[in-house]
């Protein structure tokens, strides 16, 4: 088994361990032992910190991923590669110190009165920033080295561990909630020192430099790379941190907060895309390199069609059962039911659609990811800008779901104009069929009490979403796999 496909195995046994860690906290103990307005406070710190870091990388993380292997040398330091990231890097973070001294006061200003307690802890951003920027970097710099997994556990897991245990020794008492914020903060910054001294124990850290090696051509590419890579960078944090922070300037901390567990539900439909996408990106490169256009074409077909067979599945499965997730929420959280459907419709349509974005990555045509990003920036933007006001936090979420429509309409035209090829058939049809039928026969059970109601409603939809998937050839790849567990079950 190459080592591709044995870290992309890892990385999925750790994400999905994670979303375990995550749902209990998420799901059940935000909601029930602290107050929307930590909860929102958490969000905001994530979402400012993000950015922050992802301006003071100055685009170097594009940098690494495309012209490490250049520099890759062990015996020889990696040619000084470490040394220049380190002087980016620390260049980028006084650039970010510059920046926080003038909007400090306009960070606190503006937030205290709808969130006092942000404007409180608002220093802890320096901290946060400085190490969401050396994990970001260190972690794109282990994956040069072939090692995709470690970035993984440490944020899908560890991180969401360390959460947890911290939350319980709040709830057990030990922790106040001052401290609780501090030493979350503190969880989420651990990753960036583990990082460094995992590397630094593997002596893959060196800062000597080597200036000679870099001549003006390489110079120049290092430059052109990183100008591209700081805007892309920039834009992608921004499309997924910006609806936090306008909600918070708009309506204060407690929405915030309301909005982060909604948005949690919303986004379980996505989970299965990442390793899905990770895979046939690889493919489609390998595919692109020999020209193969026919096999892009089919693998753009194929995971459209099995993304949007699955997204469909797990986005039903939980609007099925939303009065039930609002009631283990709480009357708090009510306010979220449409974030809930706005957000996990915006992914079904991202996934039904999501190779596109592969297929242009891995063309010649590049360089159009950043106009891409760029364009759903300021479209997402002016779209919370106008509906957060009007309709709050269901607002936010409908700006996201038009925004990923256009977006990847934008995508699909490109991608059928420049390369000729669309993903879709009349199979996508009979999965709005096959979905319209299975939500329909969940709600001809009647509404029982809580667990029995969501295990019930839940099998009546899955039985007859799978039976009729099967039934009807939609897909090859299901019908295999099915094939397969039904073999292996025959065997034994």
């Amino acid at each position: 088994m190459g080592i591709i496909i044995k870290q992309s195995i890892k990385g999925a046994i750790w994400s999905y361990l994670g979303v375990g860690v995550g749902f209990v906290t998420t799901a059940y103990l935000y909601p029930n032992y602290l107050t929307p307005e930590i909860v929102g406070l958490f969000a905001l710190l994530l979402a400012w910190s993000n950015l922050f870091a992802s301006f003071s990388a100055l685009g170097f993380h594009g940098v690494t991923a495309r012209l490490f292997p250049r520099f890759r040398d062990k015996e020889k330091g990696h040619n000084g590669f470490l040394f220049i990231a380190l002087m980016v890097m620390l260049t980028g973070f006084v650039l970010f110190l510059i920046a926080f001294l003038f909007l400090r006061p306009w960070l606190v200003e503006s937030n205290l009165e709808k969130s006092a307690l942000f404007a409180h802890y608002v220093d802890l951003l320096v901290p946060l920033t400085f190490l969401a920027l050396v994990f970001a970097f260190l972690d794109g710099f282990t994956k040069m080295l072939y090692n995709a997994v470690l970035g993984a556990l440490l944020t899908e897991f560890v991180q969401r561990v360390l959460i947890l245990l911290l939350l319980l020794l709040y709830i057990f008492g030990w922790l106040t909630p001052n401290a609780l914020i501090l030493a979350y903060a503190g969880a989420i910054g651990l990753k960036g020192v583990f990082i460094f001294f995992y590397l630094l124990f593997r002596k893959e850290l060196n800062f000597r430099p080597q200036l000679n090696f870099i001549d003006q051509g390489l110079k120049r590419e290092m430059v052109t790379v990183a100008i591209f890579s700081v805007l892309t960078g920039i834009s992608g944090t921004i499309v997924f941190q910006i609806d936090k922070i306008i909600i918070n300037q708009v309506m204060g901390l407690s929405a915030t907060g309301v909005y982060t567990i909604a948005f949690y539900f919303g986004t379980l439909v996505v989970i299965p895309s990442r390793t899905l996408l990770r895979i046939s990106g690889t493919l489609i490169a390998d595919a692109f390199k020999n020209n193969d256009l026919k096999t892009i074409e089919d693998i753009y077909h194929k995971s459209c069609l099995n993304q949007f067979i699955i997204a469909a599945f797990l986005f039903g499965g939980i609007w099925i059962n939303i009065d039930n997730i609002l009631e283990i929420l709480g009357p708090d959280y009510a306010g979220g039911k449409w974030v809930i459907f706005f957000i996990g419709l915006a992914y079904v349509i991202d996934m039904a659609t999501g190779a596109n974005g592969n297929v242009i990555s891995y063309s010649k045509y590049y360089r159009m990811t950043l106009w891409l990003w760029l364009s759903l920036v300021v479209v997402m933007i002016i779209l919370m800008l106008l509906f957060i006001p009007a309709w709050g936090i269901s607002g936010a979420a409908a700006a996201i779901t038009l925004t990923f429509l256009l977006n990847n309409f934008m995508k699909f035209i490109y991608v059928k104009v420049k390369l000729g090829m669309q993903p879709f058939t009349l199979k996508f049809l009979t999965v709005v069929l096959v979905f319209a039928l299975s939500w329909g026969a969940s709600f001809l059970i009647p509404q029982l009490d809580l667990i029995p109601d969501i295990l019930l409603r839940s099998a009546v939809f899955s039985m007859v979403y799978l039976f009729l998937t099967y039934f009807l050839k939609i897909s090859e790849d299901i019908d295999g796999l099915v094939k397969r567990i039904i073999d292996r079950i025959t065997i034994v």
